[in-house]
């Protein structure tokens, strides 16, 4: 395990980690010399008891904390078995680190449950011989992609009845125009459903959500229903997110005359620059990354089965904020690939993410461009996503 630490305490601004299993035990330590135990075990295990409060008041995983400090920052990575602690200078690019801790997480991780001793299974309790659910479940069931495949496909099939665009974004999306991604991306981690629509048709997507059955959340559609709608089921208990007119996370990513060019998800080249426009980027965003440049050539808008490589280098082209995180993110997958893909996949996706990175970096570039790109990463070039 100290290798893995290792690997964490090589990025820049890392000052040591060490990891602590449930019970607040070290058991891997990578720290410099002046760190003794007691210095930094009882905050652990502090940490350790905050993490198991949040969980219960907020009935769901909390996979990360990220303390910062007057001199100095601690990120906390939950892996259920354990918990990772990394300590580093307060200004540390954490996109960055996140891309070396993320991985080396997963790996601690495996490592980990191969030393954990099997639990004997406790007798059932009376309340559950009787059937009544004492925990939450925190896995949804192997069937749960299905289901929302199909009730996605059922609103857009809906919405097409009343001449309503609505389209698939996000993970789902990824999973409905990408072979490879049923044994290459991650299962969901929720009953939700994200969409794509144009603002000007706001009363009709109120419309087909009624048909369906599903219910709108009034009081947030009313304030901000001019940028993202809710909607949920609660039998099922599916909620849906409508994105109007753009998708904003960390860039703004425009729908104008876009969701016209495919027929059940946003085009495959704003799909991918979804993904692509996501500064702090986990395993799941970067899982999906590769299985749309794997699963689909560089062409152009003419070609819905391609990913349109002159629009995203137009946009980068245009707007040096979405340039620096675009290409920013093709430099750590293909850093990262050996982790996730190999063979003719690997090759498959280097070869074209190269090729992407290239027609980027030739498209002519605007004077907004060339402004910005004078003040560099002195100023922050992208926004932080909401909660």
């Amino acid at each position: 395990m100290k290798s893995i630490l290792e690997d964490i305490n090589a990025v820049v601004g890392v000052t040591g980690s060490f990891v602590c299993n449930a019970e607040g035990t070290l058991v891997a330590r990578a720290l410099p010399s002046v760190f003794d135990d007691a210095s930094f075990l009882p905050p652990a295990r502090t940490i350790l008891q905050t993490i198991e409060g949040l969980e219960t008041t907020r009935r769901r995983r909390v996979h990360e904390l990220d303390l910062v400090f007057r001199e100095g920052r601690m990120v906390v990575k939950n892996l259920r078995v354990a918990c990772l602690y990394i300590l580093c200078v307060r200004t540390i690019n954490v996109p960055l680190l996140n891309l070396t801790a993320n991985v080396a997480a997963k790996k601690l991780t495996e490592v980990l449950k191969e030393k954990e001793p099997p639990r004997p299974s406790a007798p059932p309790s009376p309340a559950q011989e009787v059937g009544e659910a004492t925990a939450i479940e925190e896995e949804l069931p192997p069937g749960a992609t299905d289901l929302l495949l199909t009730r996605a496909r059922e609103a857009i099939s809906a919405a097409q009845g009343r001449a309503v665009l609505l389209r698939m974004l996000g993970g789902l999306a990824v999973k409905e125009v990408c072979p490879s991604a049923a044994s290459m991306t991650l299962p969901p981690d929720r009953l939700d459903l994200d969409f794509a629509a144009y603002g000007r048709q706001r009363r009709d997507i109120d419309g087909v959500m009624e048909i369906l059955g599903y219910e709108p959340h009034q009081r947030f559609n009313a304030l901000h229903g001019h940028r993202r709608l809710k909607y949920s089921d609660p039998e099922e208990g599916v909620m849906i997110d409508v994105f109007v007119d753009s998708f904003h996370m960390c860039h703004q990513l425009p729908f104008a005359n876009r969701l016209e060019l495919h027929q059940s998800t946003i085009p495959l080249a704003d799909l991918l620059l979804s993904k692509l426009q996501i500064v702090q980027m986990g395993e799941k965003d970067l899982r999906d990354i590769y299985v749309i440049l794997y699963d689909h050539e560089l062409g152009a808008e003419a070609d819905a089965d391609s990913v349109d490589a002159v629009f995203i280098a137009r946009l980068c082209g245009d707007d040096w904020g979405w340039y620096k995180t675009v290409t920013m993110n093709i430099e750590r997958s293909i850093d990262l690939v050996d982790d996730f893909l190999a063979g003719e996949q690997q090759r498959a996706y280097v070869t074209r993410a190269r090729q992407l990175r290239e027609m980027i970096e030739a498209a002519p570039k605007s004077l907004r461009w060339q402004a910005r790109a004078r003040i560099g990463e002195a100023r922050r070039w992208y926004d932080l996503p909401e909660e």
